[in-house]
């Protein structure tokens, strides 16, 4: 007799259905209760960019950080009830994720009692936070699970959604994927499963579809007007993301030798790029060259356990917990080496200067989730010790009920917060205003399901990764002759909102650079928000 915490169904097709129609209520409630809100503004920047508001001042697929073909798919979706392509893409990517992990886990044998509270566990934050690198995680962690049941039951169909799933997961966001892949890669047998002519046929054929997404890429981005980007992009991310900034101001020769000053330093960190003279690549690389070896190996081995301790963030804790607890329960030797594997994983990037970066754990985290389940295989689970099965059922639910209280709090402290920011927007300038830093809440004037209806257009110039695309506001007004710098020299000053440290840089910059004096020729105020119209007096005739 079957066990009533687990059970095998019979019927595929009901299954698949039910998995689908489950998922998609649950998600279907959290969106239409509560507010979804990006977990971070790169999901914001990427729908600006590919429906062309706000910081862009026209649409484009080239999203920069996902694949061009992903940004030509989410320009395609229309949109519905005012919601734009790319917000539906994101959530319609959930969506899937939820039915294949549901559908996998009763396959598995696990009761609903069980299969729901996991399924809960791991979707609630990545519906009411979305995230792009979250979702390529979780479509790869699919993939690997479309796969084991090819294994298992030698069906074509899982091969080829898994291959599916991951090269949707792959033209999202290339690196999770890649670090999905990597660290599940023990739980496949390989050995086998590359012995059989299917997964050999549909393997090259998957490799063969991401290497025509790598040209397809590549090709998006030849055009005259993207160079300078591309120059820039990976100089810069020696000071904006890997902590160069502070080996170059330990060395002063190096900045003098090269016309720099630390205040520049501090300019790059916070993303200036409108002064070509100090956004100058060459000039840049050759610096970080004239360091040398980078000393300070106890400064990158306190990096990496940094990003070992955040497992214990409030964002990551149930879902760590549970996986522990699972490790104890279920142990097998290729669970114990996907957990080495993610735990190198975790510590190679904070090695990198990237530690503690959650978003990229969140998948991760999920797959250590589902691999214990994938070791026990069919119907195993049922033959643990009733007391095992009945703590599994508590932990697991225990571990989503926090879970889910921890991002219930933090959605209605970002609901409050996003009706607070359209309110002060409803008088914001009509000009192009200059957006510097993390001043400005883009995650909560711009939730998921926002429509274009909601709040008046903004022109927003953005100080970021986005600077100097063709796509983008900075770029089309300095194309104009308005750029940052030009309205900074002019007599009308240019409005920027900016935290006052950004403008004590600013100050300094119009110091050293121009002999001027910075002034304020006047201030509004929205809220929290501060736009202060800024002119350099100059002495010195602008670069």
């Amino acid at each position: 007799m079957a066990n009533s915490l687990y059970s095998i169904p019979s019927k595929k097709k009901s299954l698949l259905f039910s998995s689908f129609l489950i998922s998609s209520s649950i998600i279907f409630i959290f969106c239409f209760f509560f507010n979804p809100h990006w977990e971070t503004n790169d999901d914001v920047a990427m729908s600006m960019v590919a429906h062309g508001y706000g910081i862009a001042a026209v649409g484009m697929p080239n999203l920069v950080f996902s694949n061009v073909i992903w940004g030509y798919l989410v320009r395609s979706i229309p949109k519905i009830y005012g919601v734009l392509g790319y917000s539906s893409a994101s959530i319609s990517v959930l969506v899937i994720i939820g039915t294949v992990l549901l559908h996998a886990l009763r396959k598995l044998g696990l009761a609903w009692l069980l299969s729901l509270p996991l399924l809960l566990l791991i979707l609630v934050r990545p519906v009411l936070f979305p995230q792009f690198t979250i979702n390529a995680g979780l479509l790869t962690v699919g993939a690997i699970v479309c796969w084991y049941f090819y294994e298992q039951e030698g069906d074509k169909r899982s091969l080829v959604i898994g291959c599916c799933l991951a090269f949707l997961g792959y033209i999202i966001r290339s690196q999770q994927f890649l670090m999905v892949l990597l660290i599940s890669a023990p739980l496949l047998p390989w050995s086998k499963l590359l012995k059989d002519s299917k997964v050999i046929f549909f393997t090259f054929a998957l490799i063969f579809a991401i290497c025509t997404a790598i040209l397809i890429d590549q090709y998006a981005y030849q055009s005259d007007d993207w160079q300078a980007f591309k120059k820039l992009n990976p100089a810069r991310a020696y000071i904006t993301d890997f902590g160069f900034d502070v080996l170059l101001k330990q060395r002063p020769d190096i900045l003098f030798q090269n016309g720099y000053t630390q205040n520049d330093i501090n300019l790059l960190h916070s993303w200036f790029f409108v002064d070509t003279e100090l956004a100058n690549p060459s000039h840049l690389i050759d610096m970080i060259n004239k360091l040398g070896p980078t000393p300070g190996q106890s400064h990158l081995l306190t990096n990496g356990l940094l990003g070992i301790k955040a497992f214990a963030d409030p964002v990551l804790f149930s879902t760590f917990i549970v996986a522990i607890l699972l490790l104890f329960a279920l142990p097998s030797r290729k669970l114990l080496l996907v957990w080495i594997l993610t735990l190198l994983a975790v510590f190679g990037l904070g090695l990198l200067g990237r530690p503690g970066i959650l978003r990229v754990y969140i998948p991760l985290l999920s797959m250590l989730l589902i691999a214990p389940f994938l070791q026990k295989g069919y119907g195993a689970s049922a033959h643990l010790p009733f007391l095992l099965r009945c703590s599994l059922i508590g932990i697991i639910t225990a571990g989503a009920f926090f879970n889910l209280i921890t991002v219930l709090s933090q959605s209605k402290v970002a609901q409050v917060d996003s009706e607070v920011v359209h309110h002060d927007l409803n008088w914001f300038p009509e000009e192009t205003v200059v957006l510097w830093g993390s001043s400005f809440p883009y995650e909560s004037a711009y939730p998921v399901l926002w429509t274009e209806e909601s709040m008046k257009p903004l022109k927003l110039y953005g100080l970021g990764t986005f600077t100097l695309t063709p796509f983008s506001v900075a770029y089309q007004e300095s194309s104009n002759g308005r750029g940052m710098l030009d309205r900074l020299f002019s007599n009308d000053g240019i409005p920027i909102l900016a935290q006052p440290y950004l403008l004590e840089y600013l100050r300094i910059y119009c110091l050293e650079h121009f002999d001027g004096r910075l002034q304020e020729l006047g201030e509004q105020k929205f809220g929290p928000l501060h736009i202060s119209r800024q002119r350099c007096d100059k002495k010195i005739k602008p670069r």
